[in-house]
Formats: structure tokens, C-alpha cells, sequence
């Protein structure tokens, strides 16, 4: 009987050590990719992205083709792979279009503002005399005008060396692979969710977010940059029409910014985000994209740049 006794312990522990370690598994799996990574936070790596591109714009020979800076929140951080990748796509797909080979900038990041990117284009260099436009895009999607256009405390970076090209710390850019997908159920909710709780402050700050965006569409003009209106990803198949209202006020706005500014500035609006056709099982909740669906939307992002790019 003790014996007995003794093993059914000896078993009982051996299911507590085994639930235990399967309840640290799962929370591990769920945990966000950023946890098992260090590195600098968005808005450091930002501004470390722009004390590279000032140095390699002060050099006695620039890069020749154009720079391209992607701005927007945490949706548009997750919709590229990688900057070296997405320059190597963009300068394969221009080489074979005849177009000047440009080189891609991410300057995206968490619950990034519009004011956050009038502070960032402020320090973009200016274009070099004789080389081609840059082209900035502003992402223009719907979680951008849920909040004013505030600004943040510039990074203090230490100032390049002298003839040594800066370096990029260490970041984690993709923070939404590995977890599980919200459920369509889940998923399904945040569309009269968003209405509920974000169609009041989108309403109260729409318009000081387009004063926004006409500063930053101006300041890209005096530097010598394209701006470029950019719709951020959304998956059309689980919100249909359940947020139409702010995205056609939204493309209202930036089509009247296109009016206003097209011909004098070069403002262009792409906004191909219903029919790059993305699936559901891309996107972590209705907006932030895995892996796949970033290579989609990248991809699709690459074609449209490419058209607007000048000749070699």
C-alpha cells in the first residue's frame, strides 16, 4: 500500500512538472516575437535611419538613384519584409523597367502620428542637385486619424564620425509573426468595434490631421521629395463595408490634396489595398500582416513605385 502510494505521487508530480512545463511553452509561444529579441525601440531606429541616409547623402558621390521613406504606424512597419530586401526587389523590377534604381527607407513605427512624420521629413536631407527625387510615402490609413497629430521628443543620436559610415542597431521589426491569428469571430468584431470606440475621435481630429499632411506634402516640396499618399493594409474580406464611412472620408481628403497639390507638387495617392487581394489568414487581427502577407503587399507596393519612378 505505501508503495502504491509513493507512485501515485511520483505520477501525480510527473503531470503537475508536465502541465507546468507545457503552460511555459504556450506562453512562450504567445509571448511577442519582441521579447526574445534586444534591440533599439521604432522611433530610435528611425532616426538612426536618418543619420545613415544624411552620410551617405553628404558624400562627395551620393547614391545616384532615389531614396524612398515609407512612414506610417505599426501596419505599415509589418507590411515589408525588409528594407534590403524591398530595395533589391525595387531595383530588379527597375532595372528591368529601364528606371533609376532607388534605395528603401522604413521610417515607421508604434502609434506613429502624423506629427511624428513632420518631424522625421523635417530631417530627411534635402535631394542633391542633379540627383532624382526622393519619393516619401505617407501612409493614410484609418488608424492614423484616430488620434491628434502629435509630436514626440526627438532622438538625440551621437553625431556620425567623420568618414565612418553610422550603423543601424539591432531591431526587431516584424513583432506579430509567431503569434496566433485572432479568430475570424475575433476578427470579425473589431470592424463595429472600430466604429464604437474610433469613429468619435476619428471625427474630432480629422481635420487637424490633414493640416498635418498638407505641412508634410509642402516640406517634401521645399526638400526636393515626392510625396506619395499611401493606403495602409486592410482586410476587405472581413470588413466589407462595415468601414466605409472613414475610408471614404479619408479618400475624400487626400483626393482633394491631389487636386490641390498633384500638379505643382507631384502628390500622388495609391491606394490598392481592395484589390491586392491579400487572404484573411495573412493578417494577425485586420490590419497588421504576417510574412506572406507582406511579400504580397510589398510586392504590389514595388510595381506601383516603379511607375512613377524617372528614367536611367
Amino acid at each position: 500500500m505505501k508503495g502504491r502510494s509513493t507512485l501515485v505521487r511520483r505520477l501525480s508530480g510527473s503531470r503537475a512538472a508536465l502541465v507546468a512545463a507545457l503552460a511555459v511553452v504556450v506562453l512562450l509561444v504567445l509571448l511577442p516575437t519582441s521579447s526574445a529579441f534586444a534591440g533599439v525601440d521604432d522611433w530610435q531606429h528611425e532616426w538612426e535611419v536618418l543619420r545613415l541616409v544624411g552620410y551617405l547623402q553628404g558624400q562627395v558621390q551620393p547614391p545616384s538613384g532615389p531614396m524612398v521613406y515609407d512612414l506610417g504606424d505599426s501596419i505599415t512597419r509589418e507590411s515589408i519584409t525588409s528594407d534590403t530586401r524591398w530595395t533589391s526587389q525595387l531595383d530588379a523590377r527597375a532595372s528591368r523597367a529601364g528606371k533609376t534604381l532607388p534605395r528603401a527607407w522604413s521610417l515607421a513605427g508604434h502609434n506613429q502620428t502624423f506629427g511624428m512624420d513632420e518631424q522625421l521629413v523635417g530631417q530627411i536631407p534635402a535631394t542633391p542637385v542633379g540627383q532624382p527625387k526622393g519619393i516619401v510615402l505617407i501612409g493614410v490609413g484609418i488608424s492614423r486619424f484616430i488620434g491628434p497629430p502629435l509630436k514626440k521628443t526627438p532622438v538625440d543620436l551621437a553625431p556620425a564620425t567623420p568618414r565612418v559610415e553610422p550603423t543601424l542597431s539591432p531591431w526587431q521589426r516584424h513583432l506579430y509573426d509567431g503569434r496566433p491569428a485572432l479568430s475570424l469571430t475575433r476578427k470579425r468584431e473589431l470592424v463595429p468595434r472600430w466604429m464604437e470606440r474610433r469613429w468619435t475621435g476619428f471625427q474630432a481630429n480629422r481635420a487637424k490631421n490633414f493640416a498635418s499632411l498638407t505641412r508634410i506634402i509642402k516640406l517634401c516640396a521645399a526638400k526636393g521629395l515626392r510625396p506619395v499618399l499611401l493606403d495602409q493594409p486592410l482586410d476587405m474580406n472581413i470588413v466589407g463595408t462595415g468601414l466605409d464611412r472613414p475610408r471614404l472620408s479619408i479618400r475624400n481628403g487626400c483626393d482633394r490634396l491631389v487636386s490641390t497639390y498633384g500638379k505643382e507638387y507631384g502628390v500622388r495617392y495609391l491606394h490598392f489595398t481592395r484589390s491586392v487581394a491579400i487572404p484573411t489568414k495573412d493578417y494577425w487581427d485586420m490590419h497588421h500582416l504576417f510574412d506572406q502577407g507582406a511579400r504580397m503587399w510589398q510586392s504590389r507596393l514595388s510595381n506601383e513605385l516603379v511607375k512613377i519612378l524617372p528614367r536611367q
